[in-house]
Parts: structure tokens; C-alpha cells; sequence
């Protein structure tokens, strides 16, 4: 009797079981939901009328016959990849799209680079999104990613460290001839502060610093993007957390205690395996390198 497959996804989820042992784990490294993943081994034993996995409290096992077949699905990926990294290898051509993917308190300090790129490769269009999610490189969601924070471990990526940045607290004049300037660390719970949201202000450690310093009743404005904290800053709303180098921009905003209250963190360019040396990334990469390395001359 002739083996059908109605859908060859269903052996790749199954494989990733099969590597990482649990339905989570394949889950997680799919980005898909749990349920997807058993919906789908379900669907590859019915069709191959056959018991791929030995369920446990520990998660899944391969049988001897699930062994044989993921040994293939296995030398198939393998042959894929390959196929993969040839046609990316063949890319050398700068133009089509190059995806950009960073926060939107980035989007100050990038737009002078991206402005340098559209003008050095006009045949390239630059699509820079910006989310606070952390999208996946290897789904191909984006070509580079602009990360702070820890130095990314993703397996398959590629982090190159970028420049040491420095965050501090910052007011605007227009709010400084309204309520004056906090002097000491004391007298800043006296006054109006912008900040994040729920559940994003632990990605942010200025806004994490205000949500553990400063009466609740004293943030008058919480916001989810950190370029929408910047515009409340400037328009005197409030004092808040800039990077030093966002804030430098705004003529009008003035530092707050910056002796006592300092906020460092890394910038890290981020890039997958597969397609780092391609053309167009390989350009914008250098041009973001040859910035920071400028900013710090």
C-alpha cells in the first residue's frame, strides 16, 4: 500500500519532536501553538497508519519506526539547508527588499544610517519594522535585527556588538518653568513622570526604575512604544528616560540628576546564518558598524 502524505509540514513538525523530545519544545522552536504539533503527528501516524512516538511523563520517544523515518527527514533537511544556503550564497545583488527589524526608541538613532543606505542602494527598498517583540530570523520575519540588552545566544544568529549606550532621566523646559527642576533624588517623587505600560516596562530599565521609585499617582502617562515616551517628554508631560543620544536631538530637553541616575546597556546588530553574507545585508551591516564606530570617535 502507497504511503500518502497530505501535508509534508507534518513530517518536518514531527522531526522537531523528535530532535528536541517534547511537544513544547518543538512548539516553541516552530513558533507554533502546542496543539498544532500534536494535531499534526496525529494526522502523519493516521496516514502512515503507524506509531511514530512513545508517549511519556518526560515527552515523546521515537519508535524504531518512527526512527527510520526521521532519519530520512533528517537527511532531507539537511540537503534543504544546503539548498538554502546555495541560493542565498547566489544572492549578490543589492536590490528587492532588506528587512530591518528594531524597537521604536531605535528608529532616532538608525534613521541617519537608513537614510545613508536608500541613497547608496536605490534599488533596495528598506522596510524597518518596528515591535518590541523580538521576531524570528530564522522564519525569515526579518534580515537584521537592532537588539539592546544581553548579548544575543539564538543558535543560528549571528550577533555583532554595535556600542555601549547610556540612558538617564530627562525634562523639558517647557515643563521645567511649570513645576522647576527636581535638585535631589528625594524631591523627584514630587513631580509628573512618563512611563510604560504594563508588562513592557521590564524590557526598559528607566521605565522599570520609575514604576519601583515613584508614586503610582505621580505617572501621569504610560505609553508602549518608547518613541511615544520621547514625544511626551518633549511636550513637557513629564519627566522620563532617554538615551543620551536620542535626547541630544531635542534642544529643549535638559538632563535630570544624571550624576545619580544612569541607566548602560549593549547594542548588538543581529543577523542569521543563512543569510549574513548576502549583498544587501552585508551593506547595511557596514554602514551600521562604521556609524557607531563614528559616534564613539
Amino acid at each position: 500500500m502507497a504511503i500518502h502524505f497530505d501535508d509534508w509540514q507534518d513530517v518536518k513538525v514531527a522531526y522537531e519532536v523528535a530532535r528536541l523530545g517534547t511537544l513544547t519544545a518543538a512548539a516553541e522552536k516552530l513558533n507554533v501553538h502546542h496543539s498544532t504539533v500534536l494535531r499534526r503527528i496525529n494526522n502523519l501516524e493516521k496516514n502512515l497508519n503507524a506509531r511514530l512516538f512513545h508517549r511519556h511523563a518526560r515527552g515523546y520517544k521515537v519508535t524504531e519506526i518512527g526512527a527510520k523515518l526521521f532519519t530520512t527527514a533528517q537527511a532531507i533537511n539537511t540537503d534543504l539547508e544546503r539548498l538554502h544556503n546555495d541560493i542565498i550564497a547566489a544572492d549578490s545583488t543589492l536590490r528587492g527588499s532588506l528587512l530591518l527589524t528594531t524597537v521604536s526608541g531605535f528608529i532616532d538613532v538608525l534613521s541617519d544610517v537608513c537614510e545613508q543606505f536608500q541613497s547608496l542602494h536605490p534599488q533596495v527598498q528598506l522596510e524597518v519594522i518596528l515591535d518590541q517583540n523580538r521576531l524570528r530570523l530564522d522564519h525569515g520575519q526579518a534580515h537584521i535585527a537592532v537588539r539592546a540588552g544581553p548579548r544575543p545566544d539564538e543558535g543560528d544568529y549571528i550577533a555583532q556588538h554595535l556600542a555601549h549606550l547610556s540612558s538617564g532621566l530627562y525634562v523639558s523646559k517647557r515643563y521645567i518653568d511649570k513645576h522647576g527642576m527636581p535638585k535631589t533624588l528625594k524631591q523627584l517623587p514630587l513631580h509628573n513622570f512618563v512611563s510604560g505600560v504594563a508588562g513592557y516596562n521590564g524590557k526598559v530599565p528607566y521605565f522599570a526604575w520609575v514604576d519601583e521609585n515613584i508614586p503610582v499617582e505621580q505617572v501621569k502617562l504610560r505609553v508602549s512604544e518608547t518613541s511615544e515616551a520621547t514625544r511626551a517628554i518633549v511636550k513637557g508631560l513629564g519627566i522620563g528616560g532617554l538615551q543620551h543620544d536620542v535626547a541630544a536631538q531635542y534642544p529643549d530637553l535638559m538632563p535630570v540628576l544624571a550624576n545619580e541616575l544612569s541607566w548602560p546597556t549593549d547594542l548588538w546588530l543581529v543577523t542569521h546564518h543563512l543569510v549574513h553574507r548576502t549583498a544587501k545585508v552585508q551593506a547595511f551591516s557596514q554602514l551600521l558598524k562604521a556609524h557607531f564606530k563614528e559616534m564613539v570617535l
